[in-house]
């Protein structure tokens, strides 16, 4: 699915599964309020300029799976789902 939205410079958008609910072995239903801090990187910018005017190469690829700090991100909605979008230094590294 081609989304409709070019994140600029060093910025990845993000695309976290929400797992709203866990069920126990016992059946008991225990609602999942942590905050989601892995994802898959769903569009990424050109990377940043330098002042001589060339880009910096991003290290993170379209369709790596990414682990980031919470606290860095903004949610944005793009086509009516939900992604997080955070500048790539605030990423933690690329899950193999």
């Amino acid at each position: 699915m081609a989304i409709n939205f070019q994140p600029l410079n060093n910025l990845v958008l993000i695309d976290v599964e929400q797992k709203t609910e866990d069920k126990t072995k016992g059946g008991i239903i225990m609602t999942n309020v942590a905050k989601p801090d892995e994802g898959i990187a769903v569009a990424v910018g050109l990377g940043l300029k330098t002042p001589k005017g060339t880009r910096i190469p991003m290290t993170v690829k379209q369709g790596d799976k990414v682990k980031f700090t919470y606290h860095s991100v903004r949610e944005i909605k793009v086509d009516n789902k939900t992604y997080y979008l955070t500048p790539e230094t605030e990423i933690q590294g690329i899950i193999e």
